[in-house]
């Protein structure tokens, strides 16, 4: 016996508990436009109001993400306009902190429509979640799996 335990009782290991769910939904590349534009702004206002926070990445790294997963879903999709990136439900986080960054330090009323829009826009889209593969861990939307009924909700004029 090593350390006073039997074999036996270190056999009896609870059952692994399972990961949740990712929740994928589709943007399309103009929405991803409008989501870069939303980001930068609020990094601007808080970097312009706030220089003693410092700066934060976070939002960027979202942005580098999401272009990467356009990347590759324009290899399962030729039509730009037919291509849609698979953003993640843990990323709306990102788009309800720009809202308050963009209120809270001065921004652009027209850009946090924008972000409102874009955030309530997924969140109506968690209905239609598809089967998500990975290219490269890179996640994409599988090509052989069904849309959903209907991705295409407009986006606010000028954001396209």
């Amino acid at each position: 016996m090593l350390f006073g335990k039997s074999r036996a009782k270190s056999a009896a290991r609870p059952a692994p508990v399972p990961f949740p769910r990712v929740e994928y939904v589709p943007m399309s590349l103009a929405e991803l436009a409008a989501y870069e534009r939303v980001m930068l702004h609020a990094a601007d206002r808080v970097a312009a109001r706030r220089p003693d926070i410092g700066y934060r990445s976070h939002h960027q790294d979202v942005i580098g993400n999401l272009y990467r997963s356009a990347g590759a879903a324009s290899v399962t999709e030729s039509d730009p306009e037919k291509v849609r990136i698979p953003i993640q439900k843990a990323d709306f986080l990102s788009l309800e902190y720009a809202i308050w960054d963009i209120q809270t330090y001065g921004g652009s009323p027209e850009i946090a429509q924008v972000a409102r829009h874009l955030l309530n826009r997924f969140n109506a889209l968690l209905g239609q979640q598809r089967a998500v593969v990975h290219m490269g861990g890179t996640p994409v939307f599988d090509p052989d799996a069904p849309a959903p009924v209907s991705t295409d909700y407009p986006v606010l004029p000028g954001w396209q």
